[in-house]
C-alpha cells in the first residue's frame, strides 16, 4: 500500500480514538493503547470494527489479535500495508 494512504488511514483510526477520549490531545504511534486505557474492554470490539472498516481487511480475533492492535504502529504493520 502507498505509504501516504497508509498514513491517512492510521490518522483516521487515531482521530476515532481521540474522539472517544476527549482528554487526549494526541496518540503516539507507539503508545500501548490497552495498557494506557485508550482502548478498554468495552471499546475493543468497536475499535476492531473501525480497523476493519478503514483497512478493508478482516481482523481475525484469535490469540494474536491483542498484539496486532496494541499500538497504532502495529495496526499499520498488520492491517494497512
Amino acid at each position: 500500500m502507498n505509504p501516504l494512504i497508509s498514513l491517512d488511514k492510521i490518522n483516521e483510526i487515531k482521530q476515532w480514538l481521540l474522539s472517544k477520549k476527549k482528554y487526549l490531545n494526541d496518540i503516539p504511534l507507539d503508545l500501548d493503547l490497552i495498557e494506557n486505557d485508550v482502548v478498554d474492554s468495552l471499546s475493543f470490539v468497536e475499535y476492531v470494527l473501525i480497523i476493519e472498516e478503514i483497512s478493508g481487511r478482516e481482523v481475525v480475533v484469535d490469540d494474536t489479535v491483542l498484539d496486532k492492535v496494541r499500538t497504532l504502529d502495529r495496526v499499520q504493520l498488520h492491517y494497512l500495508q
